[in-house]
């Protein structure tokens, strides 16, 4: 029996190295493992809430000024992921009397729930805003 020299061990341990190398690679970086965790982020839904609102007929424009301000104050509350505040440009005349939206977006229920609707920041702008409305229509959905 020959004895193995300390080349051909150091050999056997590169290669036995590189193979593992090679695999763990393919294993981590393989295309459709890349491409499922892209999958899952575009895929990921979004909760939507939106805020229709339909103001008195005398607010201002520095009144409407204050509450576009305090509606984006809205963003730095964690868990909002995109906020806007809109007037309505539809030409098609069926907004009944709504001018103006709020939108956001949330990752989570749970950050609509328990941490954006008790705020205090959202507290303060529905009670700002809320005296200058007749009627405020709130929708949320899943997309």
């Amino acid at each position: 029996m020959s004895k193995i020299g300390i080349t051909d061990r150091f050999a056997l341990v590169m290669v036995v190295l590189f193979y593992l190398t090679t695999v763990a690679i393919g294993v981590f970086y393989h295309p459709r493992s890349v491409k499922s965790e892209l999958t899952s982020k575009v895929e990921q839904k979004m909760l939507n809430h939106i805020v229709l609102i339909k103001f008195k007929p005398d607010i201002t424009t520095t009144d409407l000024q204050l509450i576009s301000d305090g509606g984006y104050s809205l963003q730095q509350i964690e868990g909002v992921v995109d906020l806007n505040f809109t007037e309505n440009v539809s030409p098609e005349g069926l907004t009944q009397g709504f001018t103006h939206s709020l939108t956001m977006k949330f990752t989570k229920a749970v950050d609509r729930d328990s941490i954006y609707l008790p705020h205090s920041i959202h507290q303060k702008f529905v009670k700002l805003f809320v005296p200058f409305t007749e009627s405020v229509l709130v929708y949320d959905y899943w997309d």
